[in-house]
């Protein structure tokens, strides 16, 4: 279900298992492979805000890092506040912001997330 909140990012759920091919809703260009991809490579772009599996991010832009307050703090580090990425990233304050989560069916509900933001940025994609 799409978040409400005026004042956050928006969130789009399916349940088709974590790894489902995703285009960046902006400019179209293929971000996550589907599971039948040759090559599984993560390709984030330009719009890209992070890249995350409920083990931890993939992929962190610097827009994103500056927004939240992480700048210059590894992974292993930081402090989700007492919730985990999933409840975490939805405390994303722009609602220019789409995040896309993907979940294995019950028992397991892994996810996988991913999101955008309308503004293009330079981001270092390395």
């Amino acid at each position: 279900m799409p978040t409400s909140d005026p004042e956050r990012i928006h969130r789009i759920e399916f349940h088709l298992g974590p790894f489902a091919a995703l285009h960046c809703p902006f400019c179209g260009q293929l971000v996550q492979p589907g599971p039948d991809a040759d090559d599984r490579e993560l390709r984030p772009c330009a719009h890209t805000l992070f890249i995350a599996t409920d083990e931890g991010f993939e992929f962190r832009s610097l827009c994103f890092d500056a927004v939240m307050g992480i700048a210059g703090i590894d992974n292993e580090d930081l402090d989700l506040q007492d919730g985990n990425i999933d409840t975490w990233t939805d405390t994303y304050p722009e609602p220019l912001a789409v995040k896309f989560a993907f979940y294995n069916p019950s028992p397991s509900f892994f996810g996988a997330y991913v999101a955008f933001h309308s503004f293009s940025s330079e981001v270092d994609l390395e």
